[in-house]
């Protein structure tokens, strides 16, 4: 394990990535020995102390223009999900949601009529009621008549949540954080790799960047605390170590 975890840090990857990874060996590792295949867990009191870069990458977000790019160049793997991940890396873009806030979108939260969102508000995140564009409204309303329909035939014995749940997985099931992840695992055309955190929080940059007020930025994108947002702030030279990091001629 030890000297796995040593390849996987030369390779590059993030230390939350990592853990993540550990965490998965470890689980399989537990269900050899709980199934009787395996008398030990090699790495059951095996721990990562690797400290996690917190700050905000800003010069490797995207500007509004890459955003909409990404949200009209991007294309599903299946003909079935199309509309249903459209809508997905719609909520990302146009109203910042979280990959939590997505998975517990009801039915009954979005109002067509109305054209609106409404976000109950979760631990990390407050309740608020979001517009929706034009565009949203015509792709949820072919997608809650239509996709979703389709997809939720495919699970024999659905549950209440499934039921009710707004994004289904192929199965007719609610997603799970990690399956909106990976739907997006998959490199653009243009070589980006797209990350629901990492969209989240160019949009809230963008706002800032043109001169939003951080009280309606914190309404919009649901922060419990004002501070939050005032984290994407740049003063005049950070923003100059921006540029220069990201187009200086001899990076």
């Amino acid at each position: 394990m030890v000297e796995y975890t040593g390849i996987l840090r030369k390779s590059g990857m993030h230390p939350k990535t990592l853990r993540n990874q550990l965490y998965s060996i470890k689980m399989y590792y537990q269900w050899l020995v709980d199934t009787g295949q395996r008398n030990d867990h090699p790495c059951r009191d095996f721990y990562l102390k690797d400290k996690i870069n917190k700050s905000i990458a800003v010069e490797s977000l995207y500007t509004k223009q890459e955003l909409e790019n990404i949200l009209n160049t991007y294309k599903s793997k299946l003909p079935l999900t199309r509309n249903r991940d459209k809508i997905v890396l719609s909520l990302l873009v146009h109203q910042a949601v979280t990959v939590f806030e997505i998975i517990h979108i009801k039915i009954s939260d979005i109002n067509l009529q109305k054209g609106t969102l409404n976000l109950p508000g979760c631990i990390k995140t407050k309740a608020r009621i979001l517009p929706l564009k034009a565009e949203q409204i015509m792709l949820l309303n072919d997608y809650i008549t239509k996709t979703r329909a389709l997809l939720l035939k495919n699970n024999q014995k659905p549950a209440q949540q499934d039921k009710e749940s707004l994004i289904l997985s192929v199965r007719g099931t609610k997603m799970r954080p990690i399956s909106i992840t990976a739907m997006f695992s998959k490199p653009l055309a243009s070589g980006q790799k797209i990350t629901p955190q990492k969209v989240r929080q160019s949009v809230i940059v963008n706002l800032l960047k043109t001169g939003h007020d951080l009280r309606i930025i914190q309404a919009f994108t649901g922060h419990r605390k004002v501070s939050s947002v005032e984290e994407y702030r740049q003063t005049g030279l950070e923003e100059l170590k921006t540029a220069i990091t990201k187009y200086h001629p001899l990076q």
